[in-house]
């Protein structure tokens, strides 16, 4: 009896370190999980090898998937859900694009209604980012406008004054985080200035320098050109405004044109024709100009941006700080990153995780970001230093972020992919997209 005991005994503890054998087993088949297994079970013809950083990649509505395009959701092991669009550089019918919310400066508007009525025009959108910064709304009226570049279809409808302010593009290299594609299909990231310049036929004082367009007029941008895509009227106050007729429309990169003034108003909130711009000019400056600019005032409007590439830019839209750099994280970001945000205290957002939205490229690929944020147990989000080092380690080699929080949206393939902090679609001021190039079937 004492020996079928024992041997009963023996048959546990063996099973028992057979058991124990199997989990650590197990657990070191977990830890070599990222440096091996993962790598194998991920590795596909659509997907490239997966950095360290990448807990686990998956694959969404893949059977939706259009030549060249590719919808992933990466969980990035500091703790957020990152949502990336991808188009080939190469797809012969995908291009970059841009939508302007309810088709004018004005306003907001979610991704999902710029969608719907593009879709009314038979354009087909496959993916979609929020894009600039701008303001939801203020005290003159404005519910809603952009304050970084917009080019649409080769229309300049909107550039800033360079300004070291959260959601500007900052007077540095750290700020050039316009991003823009020719016409001959080259991919443009740089700090793009406005030379626009009023050439006056009359006066000893002949030339006036405009500093922004479709922008706030006041102290920083004393002098501002509106045109139609602005909205109704100007919306400034105690402001000195020219309306110009008998020129060009609409603006493009490289202008110009005569014009004519037809009317002087000095009080502000002057209604833009439909035919014409309005030039708007902070209280100060217009008193200086106001005995050499009167009615029936003729001259020449000149704009030039530079780089020069900018000139032939036919869709083109604005961040606020550049991510990545040949492949690298911007020596700027790099060193705020480091300092937690000290390095640059106007900005210092990008040091706290949020939820985020970027656009990114290399040399065979465009790529539009989501990140998911201040959502405990699923997603916090990432710091701007997160962000550039993340992308870098992708493959990415260049970015700029865009406006992010509560306003960070990836639409894609007919709906809203991610989780936006909110809990709802937020309006925004623009949208970078992903299109078919052909108009859709019907």
């Amino acid at each position: 009896m004492i020996e079928k005991n024992r041997t009963h005994f023996t048959r546990l503890i063996t099973v028992c370190l057979l058991i124990l054998f199997l989990v650590v087993v197990l657990g070191a088949l977990r830890g070599v999980d990222h440096l091996f297994f993962r790598r194998i079970a991920s590795a596909n013809k659509y997907s490239e090898r997966l950095p360290d950083t990448v807990r686990k990649r998956d694959e969404l509505t893949r059977k939706r998937w259009p030549p060249g395009f590719r919808l992933h959701r990466y969980w990035w092991v500091g703790g957020a859900a990152v949502y990336i669009a991808e188009m080939d550089r190469t797809a012969k019918n995908l291009q970059f694009d841009i939508e302007l919310a309810n088709d004018q400066i004005l306003g907001r508007e979610t991704i999902t209604g710029a969608t719907r009525r593009l879709m009314d025009k038979d354009i087909l959108p496959l993916a979609g980012v929020n894009g600039s910064f701008g303001i939801r709304e203020d005290s003159y009226g404005r519910g809603g406008m952009t304050f970084n570049l917009h080019i649409q279809n080769g229309e300049l409808i909107s550039i800033p004054i360079a300004r070291d302010r959260w959601g500007y593009s900052p007077p540095s290299p750290w700020g050039e985080t316009s991003f823009g594609v020719t016409s001959d299909g080259e991919f443009l990231m740089n700090s793009v200035q406005l030379n626009g310049k009023l050439h006056m036929d009359n006066g000893s004082r002949d030339t006036l320098p405009i500093n922004a367009i479709n922008q706030i007029c006041d102290s920083y941008a004393p002098v501002v050109l509106y045109t139609p895509r602005f909205g109704h009227r100007t919306l400034t106050r105690r402001a000195y405004e020219f309306t110009l007729k008998k020129l060009k429309l609409p603006l493009t990169g490289k202008y110009t044109s005569r014009f004519v003034v037809t009317e002087v108003n000095r009080r502000g909130n002057s209604v833009i024709p439909s035919d014409g711009v309005v030039l708007a000019m902070e209280s100060r400056a217009g008193r200086e100009w106001l005995g050499t600019i009167n009615e029936s005032t003729t001259g020449t409007l000149e704009i030039a941006l530079t780089p020069k590439k900018w000139q032939q830019v036919q869709q083109g839209i604005g961040g606020n700080l550049r991510l990545v750099r040949d492949g690298k994280v911007e020596p700027e970001l790099a060193a705020f990153g480091a300092s937690y945000g000290q390095t640059a205290y106007a900005h210092r957002n990008g040091a706290s995780r949020h939820p985020r939205s970027a656009l990114g490229f290399n040399d065979d690929k465009l790529f539009l970001i989501a990140i998911d944020g201040r959502q405990a147990g699923y997603s916090m989000g990432m710091t701007l230093y997160d962000m550039g080092k993340f992308f870098s380690e992708l493959g990415i080699k260049h970015a700029i972020n865009f406006d992010g929080g509560s306003s960070s949206t990836l639409w894609a393939l007919g709906k809203v992919v991610n989780s936006p902090a909110h809990g709802y679609e937020r309006r925004i001021f623009n949208v970078a997209m992903i299109r078919a190039k052909n108009r859709k079937k019907k």
